[in-house]
C-alpha cells in the first residue's frame, strides 16, 4: 500500500491511499482506510500518479548498441518515471518485415524493465507485410514524408495513400514524421549554396512551414482513407492547429509534443549546437509559447521523448559543420520530471491534466486503456511517486542510465523529482538505483487484454496452471 500522498488521476486530485494486489491497483481508499498491508510505503509531501507513456522513443537496437539498447534505454525510462514505452522501428536492420519484427520483439523482451510495445513500419516496399507485422503486435505503423535513412524508404503520396487504406483495413494507426521533403532538399541546397554550416542554418533549412504544409497534406490524406493518424514531434503552433480543426471535424485525428520543442529554442540551438540539432529543428520563443496554448487548451495528446541516443563522437561532429550531427535529442530520463515543472510551476496546468498528457491519452491512443494510463481499480499498478517541492539540477553524467550520458537540459534547475516508479505494483527505480532486472518488462501486444483486472486474471490463470 502506498500511504500519505496526493493522488492525481486524470480526472481529480485527492488524498488516498492506494492498495495494490496481483500487480493492479486494487483500491483507492480513505486515508488511514486501506487496512493491513504486506509492504507499507510512506509517500508522505509526494504525488501518486500513473506512469508516464512515452509512445515515440527510439533505442537502436539492434544495429547501434554502442548509442543505447533497449536495456539501458528502458532503465533511463524507469528513472524519468515512464513504465511504458512503445518503440519505433528505425533501427538497423529496419523493421519493415514480419519476421524482422518479431526477431526485435524477442530480443527486446529479454532485456526491458518497463513494459514495451513496437510501432510497425509503413513504407512503400513494406505495405504487403502490414497485416503480417498486425498479426506479431504492431498497434500502429511509421512513415516517413522526408528521407530519413536509405534503408526506410519515405513514401510517396501515392504509397503513404496506399498504406494508410492497409493499415485503417487492419484496425491499426498510422503515425508520421511530417515534413515536407522538396521544401526540405531545397532548403538544404540553399544552406549549400550559402555555404551555411553555422547551429541556425539547421533551422533555416527546414522552417516551421516545412513542417506545416506535409501536416496539412497528411490530414488531408488521412482523412480521404479515413485511418487513424498520429502527428509525432509537433513543434509549430500552426500544425498544431490544422490538428484542432481536424478534430472539431470529428476525425480521428491526435498529435504529440516533444520536450524538447516546450522547453528549448533558437538561443538554446545556438548555445548547444549540434546538441540541439533535431528534426523537427527548435523554434524561436514566440513559437515555443504558442506551442504551450496547445498544451494548455488540450489540443496536444501527449508527451513523448522522440529519445534518440549517439555517442558524443557522432554529436561532436557537427561543431565545425552542424549538417554532420545526427538528428535527435537524448532525453528519455528527463521528459517527464522537465514538462511537469514547467507545466505545473510556471503555466498553471493542473495536475490531472498532466496525467492525461503524460499517460492516459497515449494509453487510449495505444489501445492500452484503461489497463495503462490510470488508477482505476483493475488497472495495472504502474505508478510514479513525484518530489514537487525539492529542487534539484539536471547532470547527465552522474544521473543518466543511458550509454552515453548527456542532455541538452544540463545544468538545468528542475521542482519536479523521480522518487520511485512502479511497473505493476514491483518497484523498478528507487533512491538513484534500477531494482529490477532485464527481462522483467512485458510486451504489449495490440491483441492483448487492457480490460480493468486483465494482469490480475492473468495471474490468477497461472497460478491455477
Amino acid at each position: 500500500m502506498i500511504t500519505g500522498g496526493t493522488v492525481a488521476t486524470d480526472s481529480a486530485v485527492f488524498a488516498a491511499d492506494v492498495v495494490i494486489e496481483d500487480g493492479c491497483v486494487a483500491a483507492l481508499a480513505e486515508p488511514g482506510a486501506g487496512g493491513p498491508s504486506d509492504e507499507l510505503i510512506d509517500a508522505s509531501g509526494y504525488v501518486v500518479m500513473p506512469g508516464g507513456i512515452d509512445l515515440h522513443a527510439h533505442f537502436e537496437d539492434p544495429g547501434h548498441t554502442e548509442r543505447e539498447d533497449f536495456t539501458t534505454g528502458t532503465r533511463s525510462a524507469a528513472a524519468g518515471g515512464i513504465t511504458t514505452v512503445i518503440e519505433h522501428p528505425l533501427t538497423y536492420p529496419p523493421v519493415t518485415t514480419t519476421e524482422l519484427y518479431r526477431e526485435k520483439r524477442e530480443m527486446a523482451s529479454g532485456k526491458v524493465v518497463v513494459d514495451f510495445g513496437l510501432w510497425g513500419a509503413l513504407t512503400g516496399p513494406s505495405i504487403s507485410a502490414i497485416a503480417g507485422q498486425r498479426e506479431e503486435g504492431a498497434m500502429g505503423f511509421k512513415a516517413f514524408m522526408p528521407v530519413s535513412d536509405p534503408s526506410y524508404p519515405n513514401v510517396t503520396d501515392a504509397e503513404f495513400l496506399d498504406g494508410m487504406r492497409m493499415v485503417k483495413a487492419v484496425g491499426g494507426l498510422v503515425l508520421v514524421h511530417a515534413e515536407s521533403d522538396s521544401l526540405l532538399q531545397a532548403g538544404l541546397a540553399r544552406m549549400r549554396a550559402q555555404e551555411r554550416r553555422d547551429p541556425l542554418a539547421h533551422h533555416e533549412s527546414r522552417p516551421p512551414f516545412v513542417e506545416e504544409e506535409a501536416v496539412h497534406r497528411a490530414l488531408y490524406l488521412a482523412a480521404h482513407a479515413g485511418v487513424r493518424i498520429q502527428i509525432v514531434h509537433v513543434s509549430s503552433p500552426a500544425s498544431a492547429e490544422l490538428v484542432a480543426r481536424e478534430k472539431r471535424a470529428g476525425r480521428p485525428v491526435t498529435m504529440e509534443i516533444c520536450p524538447h520543442h516546450l522547453l528549448l529554442d533558437l538561443d538554446d540551438l545556438v548555445r548547444l549546437g549540434p546538441y540541439g540539432v533535431c528534426a523537427p529543428a527548435l523554434r524561436d520563443r514566440a513559437l515555443v509559447e504558442r506551442l504551450w496554448d496547445s498544451v494548455l487548451d488540450g489540443t496536444a495528446d501527449c508527451l513523448v521523448s522522440d529519445h534518440s541516443a549517439y555517442t558524443r563522437a557522432e554529436k561532436d561532429a557537427g561543431y565545425d559543420d552542424i549538417f554532420q550531427a545526427p538528428l535527435g535529442c537524448q532525453v528519455m530520463q528527463e521528459t517527464m520530471p522537465l514538462v511537469l515543472d514547467e507545466a505545473f510551476h510556471r503555466r498553471g496546468m493542473s495536475l490531472d491534466a498532466f496525467v492525461r498528457f503524460s499517460s492516459t491519452n497515449a494509453a487510449r491512443i495505444s489501445g492500452t486503456y484503461p489497463r495503462k494510463g490510470t488508477l482505476l481499480p483493475g488497472a495495472d499498478a504502474d505508478i510514479v511517486l513525484y518530489d514537487l517541492e525539492g529542487d534539484w539540477q539536471v547532470d547527465a553524467a552522474s544521473q543518466q542510465f543511458s550509454k552515453n550520458p548527456w542532455s541538452p537540459f544540463d545544468g538545468r534547475r528542475v521542482q519536479a523529482r523521480v522518487m520511485r516508479t512502479f511497473v505493476r505494483g514491483e518497484t523498478v527505480y528507487a533512491d538513484g538505483e534500477i531494482l529490477a532486472a532485464p527481462g522483467s518488462g512485458r510486451f504489449l501486444s495490440c491483441h492483448g487484454d487492457y480490460t480493468l483486472g486483465g494482469i490480475a486474471r492473468s495471474a490468477a490463470a497461472a497460478r491455477q496452471g
